[in-house]
């Protein structure tokens, strides 16, 4: 009988360390391994803002000693803007044995959050611009709110601050024309935020959606030709990699450009306000760091980090028929 009560107590046992094991899948870390981690970075295309993106995440891993050659190995992926492409990333990504995919920008997250959904590969995001409604699982800034193969962090572009510098520079703004993207979610909230800062301005925002960089230039003239003041550009992905096209628009008819990436200001942008994205790049490769050391995903909230940057170009005004105030900037 004592036999059979110690046999009982440890079955007992094993059920409950079982148990304990399972309920910690949901507080998901880094696996255990001989200190050598395999780690992807998968960006959605080769454009500055997700260069310098690259380039932080990659100082960030080195700043917290994972070094490439050394104690990880870090392949690079890029889709160029092609979704099937990036598709097939994603699914290679998941099969190859990676401990870690660290992606830059909404349609990266997304496709590697779908070829995830199983979380055998722990996935840090950054160059997002709201992670909360991207469709991927994260339905808030808290710890809870994410699943728990999946973390990072949001950089919601300055929208409203973008405005309320376009109208100090030229207080008679009326009319605001814009392009976009209307499969791209991150473009999506940064125009629904720009009716909300219109609105309050007493500026009238005319917008023209596409679907691909082919009709950029198409749908920016047809808003200059509607007598647009000027052009503005948020967070989307697809307009951003023709956006020559737009200042080409803006151009001919001499009226400004301004932008959320400060990145891509020439020609008649005047100015571009959105992150300092090399920064955000090394603050998502802290956090992914911080997971490859042990920190558990369950103690990891998703936030916005927006170091912002400011970066003006005052030989716009050379061929602008109305005049913009640049000199605020300066006095500050």
């Amino acid at each position: 009988m004592k036999f059979q009560k110690i046999i009982r107590a440890l079955l007992a046992l094993v059920v409950v360390a079982v148990v304990l094991l399972l309920l910690d899948l949901d507080n998901r870390k880094a696996p255990t391994k001989d200190g050598h981690y395999n780690i992807a970075i998968f960006k959605i295309a080769s454009r500055l803002i997700l260069d310098q993106t690259e380039q932080g995440i990659i100082d960030g891993l080195q700043e917290h000693g994972f070094v490439d050659g050394e104690n990880c190995t870090i392949q690079s992926y890029c889709a160029e803007g092609d979704m099937p492409t990036a598709n097939m990333i994603g699914q290679n990504i998941v099969s190859s044995g990676f401990d870690m995919v660290i992606t830059a920008s909404t349609p990266a997250l997304q496709v590697m959050a779908n070829a995830n959904k199983e979380g055998k590969v722990l996935h840090v995001f950054s160059a997002v611009t709201d992670p909360y409604h991207s469709g991927v699982g994260i339905t808030g800034p808290g710890p809870n709110q994410h699943p728990p193969h999946l973390v990072g962090i949001g950089t919601f572009q300055p929208v409203e601050e973008a405005f309320d510098i376009a109208k100090k520079m030229n207080p008679g703004l009326k009319k605001v024309g814009t392009v976009w993207c209307t499969s791209e979610v991150c473009s999506e909230a940064c125009v629904k935020l720009a009716r909300k800062k219109c609105n309050e301005l007493g500026i009238e925002l005319l917008e023209s959606g596409i679907e691909s960089s082919t009709q950029i230039l198409e749908a920016a003239m047809g808003l200059t030709l509607r007598g647009v003041d000027a052009l503005w550009l948020g967070g989307d992905n697809v307009v951003e990699s023709g956006i020559d096209q737009l200042i080409n628009a803006a151009n001919r008819a001499k009226i400004p450009l301004f932008t959320n990436n400060p990145y891509n200001v020439y020609g008649n942008a005047i100015f571009g306000l959105g992150a300092e994205y090399y920064e955000v790049g090394k603050v998502a490769g802290k956090l992914a760091g911080d997971i490859l050391k042990g920190k558990p995903t369950n103690e990891i909230g998703v936030k916005n980090v927006v170091p912002n940057y400011l970066k003006l170009n005052p030989d716009a005004l050379n061929n602008m028929e109305e005049k913009w105030d640049l000199s605020w900037f300066v006095e500050e």
